[in-house]
């Protein structure tokens, strides 16, 4: 007996011992958080611009017709020499002229690189992979064995293989019949030909562009209808689904859906969100999908069928194929393991007798909104980075521009506000460049602009501020270098100027700040190279910001400032 309890025994300290020197010298030991490189991610068009940065940074070295990429061989220099065989096995490089091979070449066993356009039409041709810096456009019957990729735009017409990829920069069509494993591009109208005027936003409630996705969630449901929409018509959360979820007609649900087996949605509704589902996702006619899709199953897209939004990039990715009818829109990455098609032309006979370019997409100029409601109830970073946006209206009774709404609109040059704005939140305006012109902003409410709110723009010359204004937060006009004329009302209430709120602000030249004044912060006024002067409260001598101007030259004028007497003490008296 003594011997089993002294083997139990043994057995239970060679158990714990290394848990216990385990456990102490964990304690012991200072933990580092593990770092994760969001940076590490391929680019979409990464075939494409590795092969063109191969080439460019080959092309100064180049003799008589040897090019060093992986190693030396020889190429065609398509600008001198037109391509003469029915099969080109050397690499094509044309730099001066646009590409346009005849119609006796059949196959390009390399690639091609291109710095001008690409006309590659002729039915039946085969090609290893392609490279343009501009416009793409692909005939009829055209077969690629690699990839695609056009620095603009890439037109593809009926009947084509496109490989493992094809991608463009700007804008993609996509025509009937074809095959492809991915697609990439900002725009990818699908089904449809060069010169179609069809757009995604067609026949869309104009709200659901800028609906905020919700988050608030409901659990396994299998029937979104009609019985589930708030007074706005919306069904306002996500849903969460061990079984096949269904939308039903013309319901707009303003959240994600994810489902552990399909998901339908019926003609004419919309997802504001992702959609994520362990079966196959079906979308019917004239649907939308504003975020991702993920599937482990399938995808169809019916007639006008949408994906994503314009100016942002969303993912289609199904584990097994993907098909598109016609006039579908996907705005970003489209990838199946398994294959993906277009639908065929309804008739025989409709393949195009003659081929063009894609032209450049549109964007957005000129912003205004129907009314207060839709302002209220957009995404609220919707508007960021819209780079051809030259000037936007903010509607009566709106009483903020929210955070990043507008930032880095480089050629935005005007903006009108209400009188009943109080707020302009942190990077609103930040690097909208060109933004020179603020209409109504001294007979605004304001009471605060955010940091670095107007940052960085660098078209502002003059502004007033208006009165009610009580808090500058930091940055708020820094890097504004074209301003010189700041003017603060004598009434002002403004008491906070936050740390580096002018800085950079090279042309201005004069400030006079208010009796309200109680807080200047740190480098609120450095490398204002031409500020000659400044008038402020004796009590904010002692400010960060004042201080650090005491030996650059700066004229500080000190005022006294005089309390008025209450009228209490005026009847004493």
């Amino acid at each position: 007996m003594q011997a089993i309890i002294i083997l139990a025994a043994a057995f239970v300290i060679m158990l714990a011992g290394p848990i216990a020197w385990a456990a102490v010298y964990y304690k012991r030991r200072k933990g580092t958080i593990l770092h994760i490189n969001q940076g590490r991610i391929r680019d979409p068009r990464y075939f494409g611009k590795s092969f063109a940065s191969l080439v460019q940074g080959s092309l100064a070295s180049v003799r008589g017709n040897r090019i060093r990429l992986s190693k030396e061989e020889a190429f065609l220099d398509a600008d001198r020499d037109p391509c003469a065989e029915e099969c080109v096995e050397e690499l094509v490089i044309a730099r001066q002229k646009a590409f346009c091979p005849p119609d006796s070449v059949k196959e390009f066993q390399k690639e091609i690189y291109s710095e001008e356009n690409v006309s590659l039409i002729h039915s039946g041709l085969k090609m290893r992979a392609a490279y343009c810096v501009k416009r793409m456009v692909l005939g009829n019957g055209i077969t690629v064995s690699r990839w695609v990729d056009a620095g603009e735009t890439l037109a593809v017409y009926d009947g084509c293989d496109l490989g493992v990829s094809a991608s463009a920069g700007e804008q993609m069509c996509v025509g009937a019949d074809c095959r492809f494993q991915r697609l990439y591009a900002g725009e990818i109208r699908i089904g449809q030909r060069p010169g179609s005027t069809l757009e995604a936003e067609d026949g869309k409630d104009a709200r659901i562009y800028r609906l905020p996705v919700q988050v608030n969630r409901e659990n396994n449901m299998r029937y979104i209808s009609k019985e589930m929409i708030n007074d706005e018509g919306i069904v306002d959360f996500s849903v969460l689904s061990w079984r096949n979820v269904t939308v039903t007609e013309k319901i707009i649900v303003q959240g994600d859906i994810r489902s552990h087996r399909g998901v339908r949605l019926c003609e004419d509704s919309v997802v504001c969100g992702n959609i994520f589902a362990e079966g196959d996702v079906l979308l019917e006619k004239n649907t939308a999908v504003l975020g991702n899709i993920f599937s482990q199953g399938s995808i169809r897209l019916e007639e006008r069928a949408t994906v994503g939004q314009r100016g942002k990039i969303s993912s289609m990715i199904a584990r097994e194929t993907i098909t598109f009818d016609k006039d579908n829109f996907v705005f970003g990455y489209v990838r199946c393991e398994k294959g993906g098609s277009t639908a065929a032309r309804e008739k025989a006979g409709e393949e195009a007798a003659s081929f063009s370019f894609l032209e450049l997409p549109r964007h957005l100029k000129h912003l205004s909104f129907r009314d207060l409601y839709e302002y209220e109830h957009v995404d609220w970073q919707g508007f960021r980075k819209e780079e051809e946006l030259l000037d936007v209206i903010i509607p009566a009774g709106a009483s903020c521009v929210q955070r990043s709404m507008f930032f880095d609109c480089r050629k935005l040059e005007k903006a009108v506000f209400p009188e009943s704005l109080r707020t302009v939140e942190s990077y609103a305006f930040a690097d909208c460049r060109r933004l020179k012109e603020l209409a109504g902003f001294k007979n605004t409410m304001l009471t605060s602009i955010g940091t670095s709110a107007f940052e960085n723009c660098e078209g502002l010359q003059s502004l007033e501020l208006p009165a009610g204004v009580c808090v500058l937060e930091g940055a708020a006009f820094g890097g504004c270098s074209h301003l010189r004329n700041f003017r603060i009302p004598e009434d002002s209430l403004l008491r906070k100027i936050g740390d580096h709120c002018f800085r950079g602000c090279a042309s201005l030249e004069e400030l006079r700040l208010p009796d309200t004044t109680e807080y200047i912060g740190v480098s609120a006024f450095k490398g204002c190279d031409s500020l000659a002067r400044i008038s402020l409260p004796g009590t904010c001598s002692g400010q960060a910001g004042i201080l650090e101007l005491r030996d650059t030259g700066v004229e500080l004028v000190f005022r006294e400032i005089l309390e008025e007497r209450s009228d209490e003490a005026q009847k004493m008296d």
